[in-house]
């Protein structure tokens, strides 16, 4: 108990209390000694005085009768005053007492008695051992004349003063003892009422290191004591606050770090992956073959992805670093920063890792850089020939009607060709870029595609395969741009007739299904390759590049289609065998009744 706090202002209070009744009762028992000392000084003085009124005349003859008056008088004042009686003479010898042994004629040593030999009263109160007791002694001078002719020693007994004075330290001490319980059971019960709001504030304190920030003080005073409560109300308030944001900030990091696309690896100071997200993990293991966890080694594991070298150089100078990994099996470019994060004192503590994965950038910057190069080519060869064409009919082939005239159709053809490549091409960004402006309305594709095969018969001629359009009449209409769908299948059914021979056949057809139109451009032609259906739809791929040329292919008519019908909420797709013809399916969602009552008002 004396350990708490409660124990130690119990302890001191109750020494306290016990320091302060010690003190009131020594005080007292000293103010009382000495009062009853002096009233007994004063009582014997006074008996002394009269006494010494008696003896005066009588001291001056010491034999017979005057000898017997003074033991007489003596006798008298002793039995009275129950005091013991001595009369000394001037040399301090004694001429009587009282006292039961025989002391006559002997001479009184005493220090009292030689200052009262001077004239001067003298008293003081010593332990005698005759009586076992305190006793007060008194030796006062009679005098005539201005000389002392004799003494007059006095001994009283101070046990009645002593017995009044133990009766009364008694009292005092058992006073003493009632007033120190009291106190101590009320110091008990006042520094509870102190200490119990200390108590549950050191309780609740507990709780709220343990984690529990919803922790409350009643408070019930408005003194020091409610005045903690309140203020730890208010900082468990604030730090539950605080926790509830730490804790959301802290799941919207991990959230954030859990779903990004990069990579991101903690090592502490000893090397031992303290965080890793899943996107890391998944490349971790596609880089290096092996499962990665926390708590294991991330050195091992970053020196197979970096390399020993970069490794013991970022380890030796800790700084921020970009390091290139490539994978041929897989395919994989990955970039992976090394950065040190550090203590508050500035010293590091640990690695971070973030891997990226460039394999679609570089991807996709190789495919830029083939694109330039398939438009340079597609430019290149037809400028070529008008080049080679011109620079004949300027040396002289125009004098020739006939050659001149072969060399101007070829002109024109190629031009024609680089011009259809322009607009493709515009057309592509437009749509790449969201910059194509789009006039719907709705659409019958039977009738469309009706109009687009008598325009392609007479384009083809005789060389084209003969086109079927089975439609079937009650066929829902489309909300769409009329312009764009035709270009679609302008550009599927040019297709066809490329690679289709006049004998064989073409057919367009569609139907409703899962709530879709769904359209079919299916031909009897030469096939594609199945290596060659994964790439129809990349732009400048042709199965049969020199007969596409021929025909004036771009190679861009298939990506310009599935841009244009996946911006109508369609999908198309391709199947194809060998020898057997090409089907092409594309799918449009039907006029909604909200669309038709716009085209209406």
């Amino acid at each position: 108990m004396l350990r708490s706090l409660q124990g130690k202002i119990v302890l001191l209070y109750s020494l306290l209390l016990l320091f302060t009744l010690q003190g009131i009762s020594v005080y007292l028992v000293q103010s009382l000694e000495s009062y009853y000392l002096n009233n007994y000084q004063l009582s014997m003085e006074s008996q002394s005085k009269l006494l010494s009124a008696f003896l005066a005349s009588r001291l001056k003859e010491t034999q017979g009768t005057a000898l017997e008056d003074i033991m007489h008088l003596i006798n008298e004042f002793s039995g009275w005053r129950e005091v013991e009686i001595t009369v000394l003479d001037d040399y301090a010898q004694v001429i009587g007492s009282s006292r039961r042994d025989d002391i006559a004629g002997r001479r009184m040593i005493r220090e009292e008695v030689t200052r009262a030999l001077t004239g001067t009263q003298s008293s003081t109160i010593r332990y005698d051992p005759r009586y076992n007791e305190r006793r007060f002694y008194l030796a006062y001078p009679v005098t005539e004349s201005g000389a002392t002719i004799g003494i007059i020693y006095l001994s009283g007994s101070l046990r009645g003063v002593d017995n009044t004075l133990n009766q009364i330290k008694l009292l005092l001490l058992t006073g003493s003892g009632v007033v120190l319980a009291i106190g101590f059971f009320l110091g008990l019960i006042i520094t509870g009422t102190i200490t119990a709001p200390i108590k549950e504030v050191t309780r609740k304190a507990g709780l709220m290191a343990a984690g529990d920030f919803s922790q409350t003080i009643e408070v019930q005073s408005s003194d020091e004591i409610g005045q903690l409560g309140q203020a730890f109300n208010y900082l468990a308030e604030r730090l539950n606050h605080n926790m509830k944001e730490i804790s959301s900030e802290k799941s919207k990091v991990e959230a954030i770090i859990n779903y990004m696309n990069d990579g991101i690896i903690a090592l502490d100071g000893q090397g031992d992956i303290i965080h890793i997200n899943p996107a890391a993990r998944t490349l971790l293991e596609s880089l290096v073959r092996e499962q990665v966890s926390l708590n294991q080694p991330g050195y091992p594991v970053l020196k197979e992805l970096v390399g020993d070298s970069i490794l013991d150089d970022f380890l030796f100078q800790p700084r921020d670093m970009v390091v290139e990994i490539n994978r041929t099996s897989p395919t994989l470019v990955i970039q992976a920063r090394l950065a040190p994060f550090k203590q508050e004192a500035g010293a590091p503590s640990g690695v971070l890792v973030v891997l990226h994965d460039i394999t679609k950038e570089r991807e996709l910057v190789q495919k830029q850089q083939e694109f330039v190069a398939d438009v340079s080519h597609e430019l290149r060869t037809p400028l070529t020939t008008i080049n080679s064409y011109v620079e004949a009919l300027i040396e002289g082939a125009a004098e020739e009607p006939e050659v001149r005239d072969r060399f101007l159709q070829v002109v024109s053809a190629e031009t024609e060709r680089m011009v259809n490549l322009v607009k493709d091409l515009l057309v592509l960004s437009q749509l790449d870029y969201s910059q194509m402006e789009w006039h719907k309305t709705e659409v019958d594709l039977g009738e469309l595609a009706r109009e687009v095969r008598e325009q392609l018969l007479r384009k083809w001629g005789s060389e084209a395969a003969p086109i079927k359009v089975e439609m079937p009449e009650m066929l829902p209409v489309v909300w769409a741009d009329k312009e764009r769908i035709r270009q679609v299948f302008v550009n599927l059914l040019n297709n066809a007739l490329k690679y289709t021979p006049p004998e064989g056949e073409i057919t367009v057809s569609a139907g409703l299904e899962a709530g879709l139109i769904k359209v079919l451009v299916a031909d009897t032609g030469v096939g594609i390759p199945p290596e060659d259906l994964p790439h129809l739809f990349e732009r400048f791929y042709r199965v049969e590049k020199t007969r596409s040329r021929n025909y004036g292919g771009t190679g861009l008519g298939l990506s310009i289609a599935r841009k244009i019908v996946e911006a109508h909420g369609g999908e198309i797709w391709v199947e194809s065998e060998p020898g057997k013809g090409t089907r092409v399916w594309f799918t449009l969602p039907p006029a909604k009744d909200d669309e038709r009552r716009e085209v209406v008002s």
